[in-house]
């Protein structure tokens, strides 16, 4: 019965190890996959920010608008102000896929931190303040209120508006 009973207590030994060993497995995949999909929304963020910026570099009739919307709002005609609307909502979902990234735990932290700091001087630019409060309502109430907040209290939104 002796010889019978350490055959027993080896093989669960041996199958308590494997269990470890596969918990540590997966585990470890799980944590490669996270860094992926971190890795492959950061590059998102980035391939979006570039055709905005893509968008202001190449297109100079687009550039010009941009620079009324933020000197001059009140020569806008309704066309630039459609267009300047859209740009708008383009930018704003822009930041709102990285803080729901965020808050998702889909992209770094660190990462978001640097995009996400422009966040108040894009808020605050003219005529952003009037379309948040026309269109806030379509979008996540968390980033609302992280919106909201900026526009409240950063000392830029402040000196700004028109």
């Amino acid at each position: 019965m002796r010889e019978g009973r350490s055959w027993r207590d080896i093989s669960e030994a041996i199958g308590t190890l494997a269990v470890i060993a596969s918990l540590i497995y997966v585990g470890l995949q799980v944590r490669q996959n996270t860094v992926a999909i971190q890795t492959a929304t950061s590059q998102q963020v980035f391939e979006l920010h570039r055709a905005r910026a893509q968008v202001e570099m190449e297109d100079p009739e687009f550039a010009a608008l941009l620079l009324r919307a933020r000197r001059t709002p009140e020569q806008m005609t309704a066309v630039d102000s459609l267009r300047y609307d859209r740009y708008i909502n383009l930018s704003m979902n822009l930041h709102e896929a990285i803080y729901s990234n965020v808050r998702l735990g889909t992209m770094e932290r660190d990462m978001a931190a640097a995009w996400l700091a422009g966040l108040p001087g894009f808020v605050c630019a003219p005529g952003v303040k009037g379309y948040w409060g026309r269109f806030k309502s379509e979008y996540h109430p968390t980033f609302a209120a992280a919106v909201d907040s900026v526009i409240t209290e950063h000392p830029v939104c402040g000196e700004v508006e028109r």
